[in-house]
C-alpha cells in the first residue's frame, strides 16, 4: 500500500500508534465497515466493534489465542532480547537453536517461483508463524501481508522484517476465518500447514503436544470439513478475479502413512486415512479429544476446493514433506521421478522389494504432501509461474504455450546461500528443456554469477573437445525482475549407484569401483585439455607445504602429531627430485554427488569452486575419499578410518584406482602414493568462500587430517 492510496481513517489515523502505512485498508471483519484508530485500537465506524493494537500490531482475534512450537514465555523472551539486541538471529540461537534452521533459511520458501505472481503483486501468508516463506517472498513480490493468530510470533516477525530491511512486510494478527481485508485484495494467498488445523480450536505448543492426552476438551458446534470450507471461501472472497490459492498440506493416503509413520497432527498411525468416526474414537480413547485435524486425499482436495469456491487447480507432489521440500513434481510427471521421489537406501529388503513393485503411475496418489496452485473464478488470462516468466524474458521460452511448460525444483542444497534448483519442460516431453539455478537472497547474488563465470571458462577451454557435451553449457546468467537466475542446458545421467548407507558390502563396493573407475577416465581426459604449464614437484610442493603449515598454526591446529606427520610428508616430498606436476583446471569439488552417469559416459555438474590452474591431486583425492569418509562415518564405527579401509579390501580398490589415474595421466607412482596427506592438508588450509562450511567437507577436520597425512598407497 501506498501513502496516496490511504482513503479509509485519513486525519483519524494515529502514525504513532499505527505505524505503517498499509494498514489503512484494513476492514471490520465481522460487518466489513470502515475503521477508525484512536487510543492504540481500531473501532468500526458501522458496528462499532473494538480490536486492540498490540506492539503495533492490529489485532482482529476474539479471544486469546496461541500456537506456536514453543512455550509463550520462550517466544515473549526472545521477542524482548531480540528487540533490545537488534539481532533477532543472535538471539534464536540462544533461546530456540533447535528451530533456527526452520526459521533462518530461504529454502522452505522455494516453491514461491512456482506462484503466478509478479514485482507488483500483493501477498497474503495466511498462518505465517515465524516468517519462514514471508521474508523470503518479500524480496520478489511487491508486498506481504503476514497473519496469524498467535501475536508473539507476529511480534517476532515483524521485528525481523524490520532488522532485515523488508519494509514491504505488514503484520495483522487475525484468525483465518475471519480475515480484515476488503474482497477481491489479493493476487495470491499462502495456506501452507494452516488447513488441517482450522478446524482445531484450542491453544497448541507443538513441542508439548504430539501424543500428549489433554486436560480438556473443547466443545465444538461445526464438522471439521465445514469449517475448512468456510476458511476457503474467506480466503477465494479476498482473492482479486483470477487470483490463486498456494495450497499446502499432507496427503492423507501419502505412503509414509500407509507404511506406519504416525500423523503429524496428532501423533498416532493411521488416523489419517481411517474413516473419520474411527479416526475420532482413537484420539477421544487416546488424547481426550476430538479429530478435526482433517487432511484428504488429491480427490478430497479437489471436492474441498470446489465447495470452497475455486475452479482450476494445478496439483504438485511434495518431496518429502512441503515444509522444506527437496523435490516439487508436477503431478503428471511424478511417475518418471519414482526412483528419486521414494528414497529406500535405509529400508528393508521387503521395503525395497514393496517399492520396486509399487507401480509408478499410482505415485502421484500417494505423494506425502501435496502442493496445490488453486484459481478463483474469472480472470480468463492466464498466468504463468514466476520463473516460467523471468525464462521467458530471457528469451528461453518463446516458442512454448503456457499450458505446454511444466517446472520441477529438484533437490540442490538447503540454506539461504544456496540456489534453488528447477528442471524447465517443454511440448510434454519427458526430458528437461534446461536447468535452472535461482538465487533464494538477493544477497548472494554473487555465488551465481560467480559460477556463471566459471562456466564460461570451462566452456571455452573444452570447446570443440568430446568433453564439451559432459559440461553444462550456460545459456543465460543474470538479475530479471530482481530475480538472479542461472540457466545451462540439462546433462543426461544418474547419480552412482553406490550407497553411503550401506557399508563396504562386496555388492557396494563394486557399484563404488564401477563408478570411480568412469570418472576417473574423465578426469585425466579433463586435465589432460586442460593443462597449462608444469612445475617442478620438489620446490613447489616444498613451498606449499610450508605456507599450509604455517596457516595451520595460526589456527592453533598445529598439534605435535600433526607437525611430526608434515615432517614424514616433507621428507617423502625431498625424494622427489627430477619430478615434475602437471598445472591444469580444478574442479574443487569432484565428488560423486556432482557427476552424472550414462553407461561409459560421465558428466559434471556445479562449478562454484573451480580453478583455471591448480595441481591435479586434489580432484583425484575428492573422488576418492569422499565416498569412503562419508559411508565410514555413516557406520558409526569406533574403528578409525585406516583400519576401516585395512579391513574393507579398500586399499586394493584405492591402489587399482590410483594404478588407473598413473596410466590414464602419466604420473609418476612416487606423486600419487602421497595423495592422500597432500590433499588433506589443502582441503584443511584452504580460504573457502563465505558461502560453505568447511565442515561440510568429508576431508575437513583434525581426525581427517591425522588419519590422512598417516595415509600411503603403494603402488
Amino acid at each position: 500500500m501506498r501513502g496516496h492510496d490511504i482513503v479509509a481513517w485519513g486525519s483519524a489515523m494515529k502514525l504513532e500508534t499505527i505505524e505503517d502505512l498499509s494498514f489503512a485498508d484494513l476492514i471490520c471483519p465481522f460487518c466489513h465497515g470502515e475503521l477508525s484508530s484512536h487510543e492504540r485500537a481500531l473501532t468500526c465506524r458501522s458496528c462499532r466493534k473494538e480490536y486492540p493494537v498490540v506492539d503495533g500490531i492490529p489485532s482482529f482475534g476474539q479471544k486469546d489465542e496461541y500456537w506456536c512450537n514453543v512455550r509463550r514465555e520462550t517466544m515473549q523472551e526472545l521477542n524482548n532480547r531480540a528487540r533490545e539486541s537488534g539481532d533477532w538471529l543472535k538471539a534464536a540461537r540462544e533461546l530456540i537453536p533447535q528451530y533456527v534452521e526452520h526459521i533462518e533459511p530461504f529454502d522452505r520458501a522455494d516453491a514461491q517461483y512456482l506462484w503466478p505472481v509478479n514485482g507488483e503483486s500483493r501477498v497474503l501468508d495466511a498462518g505465517s508463524m515465524w516468517g519462514g516463506l514471508a521474508i523470503p517472498a518479500a524480496q520478489h513480490c511487491g508486498e506481504v501481508f503476514a497473519v496469524d493468530k498467535t501475536i508473539e510470533t507476529l511480534a517476532f516477525l515483524k521485528i525481523r522484517a524490520k532488522q532485515m530491511g523488508f519494509r514491504n512486510v505488514h503484520i495483522v494478527a487475525s484468525p483465518v476465518q475471519r480475515l480484515p481485508f476488503p474482497d477481491g485484495y489479493f493476487d495470491l494467498v499462502v495456506l501452507s500447514g494452516v488447513l488441517e488445523w482450522v478446524a482445531f480450536d484450542q491453544d497448541v505448543v507443538l513441542e508439548i503436544h504430539w501424543g500428549k492426552r489433554r486436560q480438556d476438551s473443547a466443545v465444538y458446534s461445526k464438522d471439521p470439513r465445514q469449517v475448512q470450507v468456510e476458511v476457503l471461501r474467506e480466503i477465494q472472497r479476498v482473492l482479486k478475479r483470477g487470483g490463486h490459492l498456494y495450497l499446502a498440506i499432507e496427503n492423507s493416503i501419502g505412503y509414509p502413512y500407509l507404511a506406519g509413520v504416525p500423523d503429524e497432527h496428532m501423533n498416532i498411525m493411521y488416523v489419517s486415512f481411517l474413516p473419520r468416526f474411527l479416526a475420532n474414537t482413537i484420539t477421544r480413547w487416546k488424547l481426550n479429544c476430538e479429530y478435526r485435524t482433517y487432511t484428504y486425499s488429491s480427490r478430497g482436495y479437489r471436492s474441498l476446493l470446489r465447495d470452497g469456491g475455486f475452479t482450476d487447480m494445478e496439483y504438485y507432489g511434495a518431496f518429502s514433506h512441503y515444509i522444506q521440500p527437496s523435490m516439487i513434481i508436477p503431478a503428471d510427471l511424478i511417475r518418471h521421478w519414482k526412483e528419486v521421489a521414494i528414497p529406500v537406501h535405509n529400508a528393508r529388503w521387503y521395503q525395497k522389494l514393496a517399492v520396486k513393485m509399487f507401480p509408478a503411475g499410482l505415485l502421484k496418489y500417494s505423494s506425502p504432501s501435496f502442493i496445490i496452485m488453486a484459481k478463483a473464478p474469472g480472470g480468463d488470462e492466464p498466468k504463468e509461474a514466476r520463473i516460467v516468466q523471468v525464462l521467458r524474458k530471457a528469451g528461453l521460452l518463446d516458442g512454448s504455450a503456457p499450458s505446454d511448460i511444466k517446472v520441477v525444483k529438484s533437490g540442490g542444497r538447503a540454506g539461504s546461500y544456496h540456489a534453488a534448483n528447477f528442471l524447465i519442460y517443454e511440448n510434454n516431453d519427458t526430458r528437461p528443456a534446461c536447468f535452472c539455478k535461482v538465487c533464494r537472497n538477493n544477497r548472494y547474488a554473487d555465488i551465481l554469477e560467480n559460477e556463471a563465470k566459471n562456466l564460461k571458462t570451462v566452456n571455452r577451454l573444452l570447446m570443440d573437445t568430446e568433453l564439451s557435451a559432459c559440461i553444462p553449457r550456460l545459456l543465460y546468467s543474470g538479475n530479471i525482475d530482481n530475480i538472479s537466475i542461472l540457466v545451462t542446458q540439462y546433462l543426461e545421467g544418474a547419480p552412482s549407484k553406490f550407497n553411503l548407507n550401506t557399508g563396504f558390502t562386496t555388492k557396494n563396493l563394486r557399484k563404488l569401483d564401477s563408478s570411480i573407475q568412469s570418472a576417473i577416465r574423465f578426469l585425466a581426459t579433463f586435465q589432460r585439455y586442460t593443462q597449462v604449464s608444469e612445475v617442478e614437484a620438489t620446490p613447489h610442493l616444498l613451498s606449499v607445504i610450508e605456507s599450509q603449515r604455517e596457516t595451520l598454526n595460526e589456527q592453533e591446529r598445529l598439534t605435535e602429531e600433526v607437525d611430526s606427520r608434515i615432517g614424514d610428508l616433507v621428507q617423502a616430498i625431498e625424494k622427489l627430485d627430477g619430478l615434475r606436476i602437471p598445472v591444469c583446471a580444478v574442479h574443487g569439488d569432484y565428488d560423486l554427488c556432482n557427476l552424472l552417469f550414462s553407461g561409459d559416459r560421465v558428466s559434471i555438474v556445479d562449478f562454484e569452486h573451480f580453478e583455471s590452474e591448480g595441481l591435479p591431486f586434489f580432484d583425484l583425492a575428492n573422488l576418492i575419499f569422499n565416498p569412503i569418509i562419508l559411508s565410514y562415518t555413516n557406520m558409526k564405527t569406533s574403528d578409525s578410518l585406516l583400519g576401516t579401509i585395512a579391513r574393507s579390501n579398500l586399499e586394493n580398490y584405492i591402489g587399482r584406482w590410483l594404478a588407473l589415474y598413473q596410466r590414464l595421466s602419466g604420473l609418476p607412482a612416487q606423486l600419487l602414493e602421497l595423495i592422500g596427506p597432500l590433499s588433506v592438508m589443502e582441503q584443511n588450509t584452504k580460504a573457502y568462500p563465505y558461502y560453505r562450511e568447511p565442515r561440510t567437507y568429508p576431508m575437513w577436520g583434525e581426525t581427517m587430517l591425522n588419519e590422512l597425512l598417516a595415509q600411503r598407497i603403494e603402488l
